[in-house]
Parts: structure tokens; sequence; C-alpha cells
């Protein structure tokens, strides 16, 4: 009946405005559920993955477009990089395979949609500039950050270089701007010349006698086998041969979201099981590698550092500490995929919900108070506490 599609409908668009994309806990326990977490107490949990996980990889492509125009949102804020991209055909056709925008959706999310596409809300597009020559699209979603650099930008790279397209007869690599060292080298390693890069955020809005475009990788924040394989096959060679300690703590102490607001106590308890204390903003991309392809054991804060775990060697423990609001599968696919042991630690609950939503917009962002006897149980399950007799009595 009439009144039953209504309430259908009604039905399906609340759940769609109930969708966070990836902030949604309903989509992301789905995903959680596939790596068969164990709860071994006092807040630590292990991953055991089974060795082939629900979630296919898209086929990777690339497709010319004469006259093609790209739309890709410049950077508003620190964390909103780029939250948009939208390639459109000359009679105005949107290609939803190569456009993005947030909130994005988990692989399998039912409330995807190409027609809430950000673009579509857009008041007034900025003003288009028109390049003669030849464009490959290279930009991502939060392009300019550590992670979604090395999983969404430098693998397109990499799609364009297998499909057999001579780089010389591209005129210009349009992409998020690189103005970061860690952008630099990568590049540089690859081959991609300063003097054919167009900065998408000082040129958002851009139409091309002919654009070409490299596919996504994969699905975002869900990173698939042949982007692990091209990272490591590309940067693992270039390894600097130092001594790195075997054991590290990463800490967020630069990052602007998910401190670890008691992280004096945390480097305190861990240095006694002979943790190293690294910032990785002060190492090269090369020294971080290079780290990672030598550490037996890694205990980190949730963010950006643990990209870095795609260079670990099978077997190595990774113990990741996140908010009890925001739990992720990002560094767990890695883990499956390359067999590292990954454990992670849920911190304290804010007591205060209020407080809470004044303190943090998104469960994104939310600091983490790590519960020192959950960090020292984590301790004596991986065997770490053979080194310390007497930070604790047992």
């Amino acid at each position: 009946s009439q009144s039953q599609s209504q309430s259908q409908s009604q039905s399906q668009s609340q759940s769609r405005s109930q969708c966070g994309g990836v902030t949604c806990n309903r989509c992301m326990r789905r995903l959680c559920n596939q790596f068969e977490s164990i709860h071994l107490g006092n807040r630590v949990y292990q991953c055991n993955p089974p060795e082939t996980l629900s979630v296919d990889s898209p086929t990777v492509f690339v497709a010319t477009i004469p006259q093609g125009r790209a739309w890709i949102a410049p950077q508003s804020s620190y964390w909103k990089i780029c939250n948009g991209i939208a390639i459109i055909t000359p009679d105005d056709y949107l290609l939803s395979d190569v456009s993005r925008n947030y909130p994005w959706y988990l692989p399998g999310c039912e409330n995807y949609d190409p027609r809430n596409h950000l673009i579509y809300s857009l008041d007034q597009m900025p003003p288009l500039e028109y390049i003669d020559g030849t464009v490959a699209v290279l930009s991502g979603l939060s392009g300019n950050g550590y992670y979604h650099w090395m999983f969404d930008v430098l693998p397109r790279i990499e799609i364009l270089r297998r499909s057999g397209i001579d780089f010389a007869k591209i005129d210009w690599f349009l992409i998020n701007t690189p103005q970061q060292p860690f952008q630099q080298e990568t590049l540089n390693c690859l081959g991609i010349p300063v003097n054919k890069i167009i900065s998408s955020d000082r040129y958002p809005h851009i139409q091309a006698q002919e654009l070409v475009l490299p596919s996504f990788p994969g699905h975002f924040d869900w990173v698939p086998k042949g982007t692990i394989n091209f990272l490591r096959q590309r940067f693992l060679p270039q390894t600097l041969e130092l001594k790195y300690p075997e054991r590290i703590y990463i800490t967020r102490a630069q990052a602007r979201h998910r401190q670890v607001l008691n992280e004096t106590e945390v480097k305190e308890l861990l240095s006694q099981f002979g943790f190293i204390t690294i910032a990785l903003e002060s190492l090269s991309v090369r020294e971080q590698v290079a780290l990672f392809a030598s550490v037996k054991v890694i205990v980190a804060p949730h963010g950006a550092g643990l990209t870095n775990t795609v260079f670990c060697r099978p077997g190595t423990q990774i113990i990741e500490l996140v908010s009890p609001n925001y739990v992720r599968t990002d560094y767990w696919i890695i883990s499956q995929q390359l067999g590292l042991k990954h454990y992670y630690v849920k911190g304290e609950n804010f007591d205060c919900q209020p407080i809470r939503k004044l303190m943090y917009t998104s469960s994104l962002t939310e600091d983490i108070l790590v519960n020192l006897d959950s960090l020292y149980s984590v301790m004596k399950i991986t065997c770490l506490n053979q080194l310390c007799s007497r930070f604790y009595n047992q």
C-alpha cells in the first residue's frame, strides 16, 4: 500500500541519516566481527582473524576522459584536509567509482548511494581552470595525512605504472599539496617530478584536454593486499642498515587528536619492559621503514604511525591503544595479511557523557586514557614481563 511504501521510505531515509560512514558503529561492528577478537580480560583483546576475510577488493583500472572535469575539495582545516572528490564527464555525469566524499561508507554498507555525493549540496562551484594537456588525477580524501597518502594516493601511481601508460606523456599530476617531507620523499622515490605537479588545493576545479584516472586501490580504510605488496616492494629494499630498538612506543604527543592523556605514566611503565619512545615525525620515511622492519614489539595509540606496520616482519607483536568509543579495523587488516600478532587495549570510559560530547565533536578525535593495569596485563599475556619484576607485584 501507499502508506507502507512511505513508511519503508522513511525507515530507509532514517537509516541513512543514522549511518556515520567511517564512524558508524553499526557498520564497524560488522567488520570487527570478522576478526573474531578474543577478550583476554581487563580490557585486553587479541585479533584472531581467519585466513580469508569476506570483503573483496574491487578491480583496479585506468580510465581516460577527454575534456573531463575534476573537483577536489581543498584543505579547509587541519582535520578536514580534503573531504570530497568528484570526476565529471563533459556532459555533466558524475563518475561514482572514481569519486568520493565524507562521510564515506564502509565496505558492505547498504546506505551507500552516489546520489548523496557532497558536490550536489554545493551552493557554488569554484572557478574552472582549463588545462591544455594530459592530467593524471592522484588526489585522495585526507590525502595530506600519512595514512591516506600511503594507502590511497601512492598506490594510484602504481596502478598507473602497471597499466603501461608512458609517464613522459603525462603533462601534469593533480595531487594534494605535497608540502610535507614524507610526501616529497615518497614522490621522489616513485619518480614523480616536482615540476609536473599541480596542487588540487590550489586548483580545486579543473578541466583538462584529457583526464587520466587511475582507480582507487580499494575500499576506503580497508587496505588491499595489492597495496601492501606494492609498498613493501618499493620501500623495503631501500631500508637503512642501522641498529634500532626491538621494542618501541610510538608517541602522539605532537598530534592534535587521539593523544594518550596519561602518557607520562604509560611511558614509565613501558620503560621497565625495555621500550624506547619514538616520535615518528622526527624520522624520514626511509628511517621509519627501517625501524618497523626491524622492531619486534610495537605499542602505539591508534593513529597514522601504525601505517608503518605494513613494513613489519611476520610475527611482530602490535599492541594498539584505543578509545573504547573508536575501535577500528584499519591496522588489523594489515596484521591479518602479514601474519602479525595484533592486540588492542581499550582505554577508560569518560564518566560524564555531556563533558565528553563538549570535548570531542566525534569519537574519531577522542583522546585515550590508558588503564595501567590493562597495559601491564598485556605485557604478561605477551610474555614481555620477563624483563620486569619490580614495577608491579605479580
